[in-house]
């Protein structure tokens, strides 16, 4: 590369640089629950289905208003009262309920008459209102909390919102909310959810990549200790940044909870290039060669190792595309897009700023020699001196390993991402305290009899005996079903009793009762529980997030007890947002294992071809898988859960872990072709790559180690399992590979 070519390059570059900073203004923030559902399911083709027929699960906001000195208060009631007022006015808001809203009903001459379950506005029957509400118990753990110290109002939300909308209605409440003082108000649901998650995300991608920044300037400042050697492998990186986030914007692509990770990774991995290139550039000057010679036999020394560590990056990356959940699919092309992206800068811009800006001072100095050669010398002389320690060492770490991924379970939680100390998941923990929870549970059941309704007598038998088993022995609460339908009428016709909030008992009875629900078969009320004239029905309630592996032995429990008492007119079939969560996360896990498998067997092809030896192939991976090993070995020890947040883990450690072998191997195979023995060519490979190795690794530690100050759990483990990786690998790659390659196959 000449100045004139040099000088057309930076132009270019200037021109690209431009267009993907003018496209940054299309990129917008965004997370929407049911993006993370698995695409082309039928599980969430029939979950639409469901929607569709009944309403959805998702779209509503819960809230819980505590009063220390019970609810039954005249100035607590009040203004629960005028807030819920307040509330269903808010456009987009389809209806509420809550104790205000909660009626018993008598069958008068001309129709049913309601009866409120509670009287705000009228003191004097507070003590009588609590007395049935507490007595009768069907509303105590749904509209009342067991201590009578809270209440709750479920709001639903018109469903399939568009995100501007979804945030004007947000608004909208938050507004009322804040108008209003309680001892305690908590907030849970999409709604809510979205817009604190959004919120955090904006927050965290600011946060990160700031420090970030801070955490790799102050690494390269005590490296080099030198403005040239700071500004010039910021600026290449900053620029990679700039470029991947312009291409979203141009694809349209928002920033979500998964991509928020892209800019300080895209960061810390493309510096890994430029520090390779550098370190090779300065040792070529100071072997005494002019400036142009220096940068050919550097970019033509480092150049195919670093685009094969791109390569093997990319490809971790990648590994995210076998998944079924978009967001994670996109995290992964676009990463594996930024890699390259980082490799064209480090082959393009820093060349001609090489060729363009006289040799810097920096470049004169042996600055290694004071701590990184001295330190790569003895980390070698530790391996050849120590083989049988090395090797016995590494034994035993792969068999903690091995037992410590014995140990480790797929699971999953509705609030893993929030910290314990986050106000969202204190909100979400108060529902399940104090309420019936807040995890939605949905099931639909149909009669067998294409002919026959739900309603018949033997369905309906059928019916309790699966409520029966949900509220016992599932432990749902605030149930709901086409039974309710029928309770609350029964009771109508026998003057709105307690006693009498009961399924008919009698053939006769529930003609009785079923020639008054046809009446009413078209009200709202109806139409959210049962569909498909009387043939399909909907029991959906809410219930304590116990985990998803806890869940998946509560539903084979179900199914066991069914399968032994067979339903004879009617079946079932579970769906609902938690239960697709549930389902997905164990198919991605899986999914992302099978495509780390394939990636290593893509990094041994690559090492097979660059050796053309099966055997080097093989040892290039050891040091590779054991850290692998290592973060499974963690998690197992110290019981994080294999759940799609840390399951995406594995493939990225691997892709970036792997550079180090890439470029030891690399130079090892050059220095052999030089004639050397393989004990001197081991040494000299250790001693010159080994700065890179080190300081590289420094550099992406010090990045990821940023995430670990994350509020999301999810992104504290990618921060903390990923620099262990990385650790494990420096001393793998130093200590370890040496002694393999220098024992005879």
């Amino acid at each position: 590369m000449n100045t004139r070519v040099a000088r057309i390059g930076l132009l270019i570059i200037g021109l690209i640089t431009i267009g993907a900073a003018l496209s940054l203004l299309n990129l917008r923030f965004d997370y929407e629950f049911e993006n993370f559902f698995p695409s082309e399911d039928q599980s969430l083709d029939f979950y639409y289905e469901y929607k569709d027929k009944f309403s959805t699960d998702v779209d509503f906001v819960l809230v819980a208003l505590k009063n220390d000195k019970g609810v039954f208060e005249e100035d607590f009631l009040q203004s629960a009262h005028a807030m819920r007022d307040e509330l269903i006015t808010v456009k987009k808001v389809e209806r509420i309920i809550s104790p205000f809203d909660a009626q018993d009903f008598v069958l008068g001459p001309f129709g049913p008459i309601a009866i409120p379950l509670l009287h705000p506005n009228e003191s004097e029957r507070y003590r009588q209102d609590s007395i049935r509400i507490y007595s009768n118990q069907k509303h105590v753990g749904s509209l009342f909390s067991n201590d009578a110290k809270s209440i709750s109002i479920l709001i639903e939300i018109e469903p399939n919102l568009s995100k501007i909308q979804t945030d004007t209605i947000y608004n909208d409440l938050k507004v009322i909310f804040d108008r209003y003082q309680f001892d305690e108000m908590h907030l849970a649901g999409k709604v809510i959810g979205q817009a604190y998650y959004i919120d955090q995300i904006k927050s965290e991608f600011s946060f990160f990549f700031l420090l970030g920044v801070l955490l790799i300037v102050s690494v390269l400042a005590l490296v080099y200790r030198s403005v040239w050697g700071v500004v010039v492998p910021l600026l290449i990186v900053l620029l990679a940044v700039v470029w991947l986030l312009g291409f979203m914007g141009l694809a349209g692509k928002p920033i979500d909870i998964m991509t928020t990770l892209l800019p300080l990774v895209i960061f810390v991995v493309g510096i890994s290039d430029v520090i390779h290139v550098l370190s090779r550039y300065f040792e070529e000057i100071r072997n005494g060669h002019p400036k142009m010679k220096a940068i050919k036999i550097a970019y033509r020394q480092v150049g195919i190792a670093t685009f094969l560590t791109s390569v093997t990056t990319a490809i971790g990356f990648l590994t995210l595309v076998t998944s079924n959940i978009d967001p994670v699919k996109e995290l992964g092309l676009y990463a594996a897009s930024g890699v390259f992206m980082a490799f064209i800068l480090a082959f393009s811009l820093l060349p001609a700023i090489l060729v363009l800006r006289p040799v810097p001072r920096l470049a004169f100095r042996e600055l290694s020699s004071l701590f990184w050669n001295k330190l790569v010398q003895r980390l070698f002389l530790v391996s050849m001196r120590n083989r049988r320690a090395v090797i016995f060492t590494s034994v035993l770490v792969a068999v903690g390993s091995i037992y410590g991924i014995s140990q480790v379970s797929i699971d999953n939680y509705l609030m893993e991402d929030m910290g314990k100390d986050d106000p969202h998941r204190h909100s979400f923990e108060y529902f399940e305290n104090n309420f019936a929870g807040v995890r939605p549970f949905e099931m639909m059941i149909e009669a067998v009899d294409s002919s026959a309704t739900i309603f018949s007598w033997e369905s309906v038998q059928e019916m309790l005996r699966m409520e029966s088993y949900l509220k016992k022995e599932y432990e749902v609460g605030f149930l709901l079903s086409p039974l309710t339908i029928l309770r609350t009428t029964n009771q109508a016709l026998n003057g709105g009793v307690d006693q009498a909030y009961k399924v008919p008992e009698s053939p006769d009875e529930l003609e009785r009762t079923m020639n008054i629900v046809r009446r009413f078969e078209k009200r709202p009320e109806f139409a959210v529980l049962v569909a498909e004239k009387g043939r399909q029905g909907r029991f959906s309630g809410k219930l304590v997030d116990v985990g998803g592996q806890r869940i998946a032995e509560k539903n084979l429990e179900l199914d066991n007890y069914f399968n032994e008492m067979p339903l004879n007119d009617i079946r079932y079939q579970q769906t609902g947002m938690a239960l697709l969560i549930d389902s997905n996360n164990k198919t991605l896990s899986l999914n992302m294992m099978s495509g780390l498998i394939i990636a290593i067997l893509v990094v041994a092809v690559i090492v097979l071809i660059m050796f053309r030896s099966w055997r080097i192939a093989l040892i290039s991976l050891v040091p590779n898988i054991l850290p692998l090993m290592v973060i499974g070995g963690v998690m197992g020890l110290t019981g994080i859960d294999l759940k799609v947040s840390t399951s995406i883990i594995f493939g990225i450690a691997f892709g970036i872990s792997v550079d180090d072998s890439i470029h030891y191997l690399s130079k090892y195979r050059m220095e052999l072709k030089k004639g050397r023995k393989p004990l001197w060519a081991l040494r000299r490979t250790s001693l010159s790559t080994g700065k890179a190795i080190i300081l590289t690794s420094l550099i992406l530690c010090s990045g990821f180690l940023a995430l670990a100050t994350s509020d999301f759990t999810s992104t504290f483990y990618v921060g903390v399992l990923i620099s262990v990786t990385l650790l494990v690998a420096v001393l793998t790659d130093l200590l370890l590979l040496p002694i393999l390659l220098l024992k005879k196959p």
